[in-house]
């Protein structure tokens, strides 16, 4: 049996005492496209940022390429929510994919020319070279995603976890992200992300997490991410049509 990529222990999350994920028990294979889909204050973001260390566990466990997080913190990449980020700090575009070096180099080793050389061939993969000198307040939403995607890769992590690298981003910039994430898949890398549009998770991922607090469902997308199953984690906020021809259902929540 294939060791799974991320494994949820009965995990339970809280911000300022009040709960927001719940005995959440789920794992992800290795070599997957996962998208954890859920409505607006399901805990996706939170989740994400759990297994990081970034938000304490109120109980339960986070097995990560089958050890802590501390211990492979170094085979995990993470590209946060676009808000999240501080876009006026004086940085370049080559500047913040070099970042993605500094835990391969330690405390007292600058990135060189060999980091320089590889964080310019991240800029390639994700169609930013001719921006490598650019600031990253001068960028457009969609190019500042992709340097993130390409500090991410300069990591060379085996476990990706993105907090919604679609959301707001031009076509563009979402043809190249599906691009290096099906090269990343093809060199056995695992991507989880957070995902919002509905209608796009069967052709982007194979599996899927559906998560309103409590974990709804978990598994393939192919069948996991039903119309009951997106109904129980949406609820009246969700419309659901029936596309007779495709046999596909398209599917639209309030957020």
């Amino acid at each position: 049996m294939t060791q799974a990529a991320l494994a949820l222990h009965g995990v339970s999350a809280a911000y300022r005492d009040e709960l927001v994920l719940e005995r959440i028990e789920a794992s992800v294979p290795a070599a997957s496209l996962c998208a954890i889909v859920g409505p607006n204050g399901a805990g996706k973001s939170t989740l994400i940022k759990a297994v990081l260390g970034l938000v304490p566990l109120a109980a339960g466990s986070v097995t990560v390429l089958g050890g802590t997080i501390a211990a492979m913190r170094g085979d995990v990449g993470y590209v946060p929510q676009s808000e999240s980020v501080d876009w006026e700090f004086p940085i370049s575009a080559l500047e913040v994919v070099l970042m993605g070096s500094y835990g391969r180099l330690g405390l007292l080793r600058r990135a060189g020319r060999a980091e320089r050389t590889q964080a310019m061939e991240c800029l390639e993969q994700v169609g930013l070279a001719a921006f490598a000198d650019r600031q990253i307040s001068q960028l457009s939403g969609g190019q500042q995603q992709r340097v993130f995607l390409a500090r991410a890769l300069m990591q060379r992590p085996r476990l990706y976890l993105m907090d919604e690298p679609f959301a707001g981003v031009d076509a563009v910039t979402e043809e190249a992200i599906l691009r290096v994430l099906g090269a990343l898949r093809q060199r056995n890398c695992t991507i989880v992300a957070v995902h919002h549009d509905l209608s796009t998770v069967r052709d982007r991922f194979d599996h899927v997490l559906l998560l309103n607090k409590h974990l709804i469902a978990a598994g393939p997308v192919a069948t996991t991410f039903t119309a009951e199953a997106l109904q129980r984690t949406y609820g009246g906020r969700l419309a659901i049509i029936a596309d007779a021809e495709s046999g596909r259902t398209a599917v639209a929540a309030g957020y």
